[in-house]
């Protein structure tokens, strides 16, 4: 079975940063074992596009497992494993059978500066591709990892792709069938994105005494494109975290636009209000780099992207 250098042509995802070391210890007596399957995502490219923008892997470490592979090592266990080295690491082609990459279960800064505005008293923790849960992370089997544990990247994949699946069937229950069939892949991938990261009953919602009252949902049924990418724009409550999801609301309507932004007051205006919040940093260039970094490895049209990073450098250097 084929592990490790995980393609995302074929389905799978790469995982190549190293977030912690381990040390040197014995990996006997693993009671539960998993098989160095990997998981096919339905949702490739939409799959990777998330991957990149949660970038879990600077949450994840490539152990020796021995023989056989723990579905979860407990935080109080990792001193018995230990890390592959970097430069092995750059070695390989494929991960050999004993070795497996896992993600620890972790308390995002962004989130944690959200959780406390609203008052939250129990951590809100995240674990791979963004997969994320109250206090704990739920694996199949009623299994649960905690804040410091790890899970293997077969667990960490399939919770993503379970997720995606879930979001994908919400989008198809609210929106007419005849947009739903005629949603561009890159349309869909953004909107599958932006589903993952926020909840679907803010984009059920319709207020009349928004400039646009349709939900995004309707706007998508009614297939006016200008004003869904328009409504790209949920920022959190914590000041502190509004720059982080700028810059993936401007990755997501850059991919629904294939690369460009509608000629339409709604979305342009959207836009500047986001361009707004990374001009207020200091390394201003340095993020939007990153936003048509993901942007380019996810693949628009190169011409209408070209055009739209002139504009918006420029726009930020007015």
């Amino acid at each position: 079975m084929k592990i490790g250098v995980l393609k995302t042509t074929n389905c799978y995802i790469k995982s190549t940063a190293l977030a912690l070391m381990l040390g040197l210890g014995s990996c006997a007596q693993r009671p539960k074992v998993l098989t160095k399957d990997l998981v096919e995502f339905s949702c490739p490219t939409a799959a990777k596009l998330i991957s990149n923008l949660e970038d879990g892997a600077r949450h994840s470490v490539t152990v020796f497992v021995g023989d056989s592979i723990q579905p979860i090592i407990k935080n109080s266990d990792a001193s018995k494993y230990m890390k592959v080295s970097r430069n092995l690491l750059k070695s390989l082609k494929k991960l050999p059978k004993n070795m497996e990459v896992y993600y620890q279960v972790y308390k995002g800064k962004a989130d944690n500066l959200i959780q406390r505005k609203l008052n939250n008293k129990t951590n809100l923790l995240t674990v791979g591709h963004g997969n994320t849960g109250r206090g704990f992370i739920t694996l199949s089997g009623g299994i649960k990892a905690y804040e410091g544990d790890y899970i293997s990247q077969y667990l960490a994949d399939s919770l993503c792709n379970k997720a995606i699946l879930q979001k994908d069937s919400i989008l198809k229950a609210n929106i007419s069938s005849y947009a739903y069939k005629n949603l561009k892949q890159n349309e869909k991938d953004a909107i599958l994105s932006y589903l993952y990261n926020v909840n679907e009953s803010l984009l059920i919602k319709k207020d009349s005494s928004r400039v646009i009252p349709e939900s995004f949902f309707e706007c998508i049924s009614n297939g006016n494109k200008a004003k869904v990418q328009a409504k790209f724009n949920v920022l959190p409550s914590a000041d502190g975290a509004k720059c982080g999801l700028a810059k993936r609301n401007l990755i997501q309507l850059l991919i629904y636009g294939d690369g460009e932004v509608y000629r339409d007051v709604n979305a342009q205006s959207n836009v500047h209000n986001m361009l707004d919040i990374l001009n207020e940093k200091i390394d201003t260039k340095r993020h939007l780099k990153e936003v048509f970094k993901i942007v380019e490895d996810y693949g628009v049209d190169n011409v209408k992207l070209e055009k739209t990073k002139q504009e918006f450098f420029k726009y930020i250097d007015k």
